[in-house]
């Protein structure tokens, strides 16, 4: 018989027994409550909710003239997108919508399969910049189409079309060399970057700050909520030194032709226009772009891609003769009222140099070699300069040397010396070959925005501005950028004023003057009185010959007006367009005219 404490403790073990069965119970019925009974509603909790962030690309900032006239702005824009996981048939999919828009189905699956890869449920574009018409034909064959939807986002619209293409350039979806590189960190596929131009040097101002939300979707990629958000912030305002009817008064009198024009101020060193022909849509790179299109653009003959107002260095001809008569009357080996008699030839060294005027122009000094652009005149001044000297007062103007226009790899051209010959080619410098660089031919090579530059400097007082495009860049809140857009004076040049009295007078005569080869360059009749220079740059070989034409020279005009008190300086280069006087005098003259606001008669 067992006594009292044992049946005590035997009790309470058997209760403890029944409370953990209780609790264990318990334990197994909510487990088969949640597993069981509850097992589907909680597994398609857990499976349709899931957490995804959505990056909302920001209004890239605007892009004006010196006037506030919009020459780059923001457009709606819609995507096709695919999500995958939310159709069991992409192919059969995909093929329905190329039917519905009438295009080639295997391009499109060509892009799907070559994506990168997402997270699951992430839409994937298949069509970019879709028309109208085409995102309707989605919308109301949604129930067919499984899996597509249509999403709007900014697109990039340049509304003046290919006006002032190379100074505002492209943006184009972000490449995978750019994404490697440090500038580009906080970027992501798909993500908008400018390319080229303006749009690439203000990136960092242009490209705001993309929005961030992070939404709550179902398994086929349905928003059921949101979580949280962080808005966009758009990109700054980037205000210009282009003056718009300037420079599509530039582009119009180049019309079809090669070649380019820059307008500048010659007291700021601001860019007023500057043209490059061919140039180019930059709309064309907002959307879905044929590869035919891209080839011809990148790597055509006629280059469009290519600033030939910054990029393309040209003989710079007669317009050289201008910076060799300071040169000149600076060291003392010209006069003002003394030079030679012109027979239509130059002899030295057993050859004869001939003048452009085969008869001569007879006696000619310092203005009247200017005004008839006597060749025989630059011979004897060079001759008597020698190559170093020239050199050296072509440098002083900044030609052979970048300006620093911030815009794209600028040429610096090259304007050639003793060391530089023996240096290039281990070869010393021949006297003969200096005649044919006072004349602006030979080795030399200019830009034009470095002509434009040059005489800017020559009618300013001496001062040598480097040339600039942005005058402001102002936040959405209103707040000026810490850069300062102010001019900026590269050099003082110290010019002996009598000289350049001397040469602006004669420039002056090659517009006015009635021997004057620049005539079609005259303001006169507006009460404009107009100064400047042209010039013809022999091409390398005018025995080449493309399609049985033959090549002619690139024709040149600098001027600067009103003469007294000079408020604009434009330079223009015709490729292949002869004359100077002829064909680029022109091209100045009507830049000019939108500059003052007057209508020429056609």
């Amino acid at each position: 018989m067992l006594d009292k404490p044992q049946v005590n403790l035997s009790l309470r073990s058997q209760w403890t027994r029944i409370v953990i069965g209780l609790v264990f119970s318990v334990f197994i019925v909510r487990l088969w409550y949640l597993q069981i009974l509850k097992g589907q509603y909680y597994r398609e909790q857990s499976e349709n909710n899931r957490l995804q962030t959505v990056f909302v690309p920001p209004s890239r900032g605007i892009i004006t003239d010196r006037n506030g006239t919009v020459l780059a702005n923001t457009r709606p824009s819609f995507n096709i997108e695919l999500v995958p996981e939310a159709t069991s048939d992409v192919k059969g999919t995909v093929t329905k919508l190329a039917h519905y828009l009438e295009m080639e189905s295997e391009p499109l699956l060509e892009r799907i399969a070559h994506l990168p890869r997402r997270r699951r449920y992430e839409p994937r574009v298949i069509l970019k910049d879709a028309t109208r018409e085409q995102v309707a034909k989605v919308l109301v064959r949604r129930p067919e189409l499984p899996g597509l939807t249509v999403s709007a986002l900014p697109a990039r619209q340049y509304p003046f079309g290919d006006t002032a293409s190379h100074v505002l350039g492209y943006v184009r979806e972000i490449s995978r060399e750019q994404l490697d590189r440090a500038e580009y960190r906080t970027y992501r596929m798909g993500d908008i970057v400018g390319q080229f131009g303006l749009e690439g040097l203000l990136e960092k101002y242009l490209q705001g700050k993309r929005g961030i939300r992070r939404v709550i979707v179902n398994a086929v990629g349905t928003k059921i909520g949101e979580a949280s958000s962080e808005l966009e912030v758009a990109g700054h305002t980037v205000n210009t030194t282009i003056d718009i009817n300037v420079q599509r008064a530039a582009e119009e009198a180049l019309g079809d032709k090669s070649g380019a024009v820059v307008a500048l101020d010659p007291n700021t060193g601001e860019v007023l226009a500057l043209v490059s022909k061919p140039g180019f849509d930059p709309n064309v790179f907002v959307g879905e772009m044929p590869s035919a299109l891209w080839k011809e653009l990148s790597s055509g003959e006629s280059k469009p891609l290519q600033n030939r107002a910054v990029q393309g260095a040209y003989a710079p001809g007669s317009v050289y003769k201008i910076f060799m008569q300071y040169a000149g009357l600076a060291e003392g080996v010209i006069g003002l009222n003394d030079g030679p008699t012109c027979k239509g030839g130059y002899g030295f060294a057993g050859r004869t140099y001939n003048c452009h005027k085969r008869d001569g122009h007879g006696p000619v000094d310092l203005y009247s070699s200017l005004v008839v652009s006597c060749d025989v005149y630059f011979y004897v001044l060079g001759q008597r300069l020698g190559v170093d000297r020239i050199y050296e007062y072509a440098s002083l103007f900044g030609l052979g040397k970048k300006t620093g226009l911030q815009l794209v790899d600028e040429s610096p051209g090259l304007i050639p010396s003793s060391a530089w010959k023996l240096s290039r080619f281990k070869e010393k410098w021949y006297p003969g070959e200096t005649l044919s660089i006072a004349i602006g031919q030979g080795a030399n090579l200019t830009t034009p925005i470095q002509i434009a530059n040059a005489v800017a400097a020559l009618v300013n007082g001496g001062k040598l501005y480097r040339p600039y495009l942005v005058k402001k860049i102002v936040s959405v809140d209103g707040a000026f950028s810490d850069d300062d857009f102010l001019p900026e004076v590269i050099s003082e040049l110290n010019l002996e004023e009598k000289a350049v009295t001397a040469i602006r007078r004669a420039m002056v005569g090659v517009v006015e003057d009635e021997k004057g080869t620049g005539k079609r360059a005259s303001l006169n009749e507006f009460g404009i009185t107009v100064g400047g220079k042209t010039g013809t740059a022999q091409v390398v070989s005018l025995t080449h010959h493309k399609k049985g034409t033959k090549l002619d020279h690139h024709a040149w005009f600098v001027g600067y007006a009103p003469a007294e008190d000079p408020k604009i300086v434009v330079a223009a280069l015709v490729e292949h367009g002869g004359g100077g006087g002829a064909n680029a005098a022109p091209v100045v003259k009507n830049t000019m005219a939108a500059f003052f606001g007057l209508e020429l008669d056609e």
